[in-house]
């Protein structure tokens, strides 16, 4: 195997250093955006199924109230 010198070694270790810490960092925040995404996707449909719910029980008390 041969032996490179110093520089190429030291400057290969930094390469490979910044190479992962991009990966790695891409896919950290990758991963935490989709996590974001999904529990404000749950927390939007939880929000809007309450809603339609509410207003149903308001129109069904609306509804029992004008046939009395």
């Amino acid at each position: 195997m041969a032996r490179y010198a110093w520089y190429t070694r030291v400057t290969d270790a930094i390469h490979r250093l910044t190479v992962l810490t991009l990966i790695g960092g891409s896919i950290y925040m990758a991963g935490g955006l989709t996590y974001t995404l999904y529990k404000n996707g749950t927390k939007y449909e939880k929000q809007v199924t309450d809603k339609k719910k509410e207003e149903e029980l308001q129109q069904l008390e609306g509804a029992a109230s004008s046939a009395e």
